[in-house]
């Protein structure tokens, strides 16, 4: 149950990044700041973790198995979910 929470949320986070690093990219071309940059580097590394941490990829391309972790993993990553939808609302606001 947890292996799917995990997977689900993390595909969730990963589409959300790319939205907010669209986002993100089209403010930098209007502004050319510093930090509208920093913010594209920010959602690019956490489109980097989600996509590496993933427990379908794992499951692919290394055998995974049951971690004894993995509802701490799935909480964290519901919770990063919710955090990246405020991000997104601010942001499009």
């Amino acid at each position: 149950m947890f292996h799917e929470i995990y997977a689900a949320s993390n595909f969730i986070n990963m589409a959300l990044l790319l939205m907010l690093i669209y986002l993100f990219l089209q403010d930098f071309r209007k502004v050319r700041s510093s930090f509208t940059l920093g913010l594209v580097i920010f959602a690019v590394v956490l489109f980097i973790n989600a996509l590496l941490s993933c427990p379908s990829l794992l499951y692919l391309f290394s055998g995974y198995e049951a971690c004894p972790y993995e509802p701490y993993h799935a909480a964290a990553s519901v919770f990063e979910t919710i955090a990246l939808v405020v991000l997104l609302y601010i942001s499009t606001r």
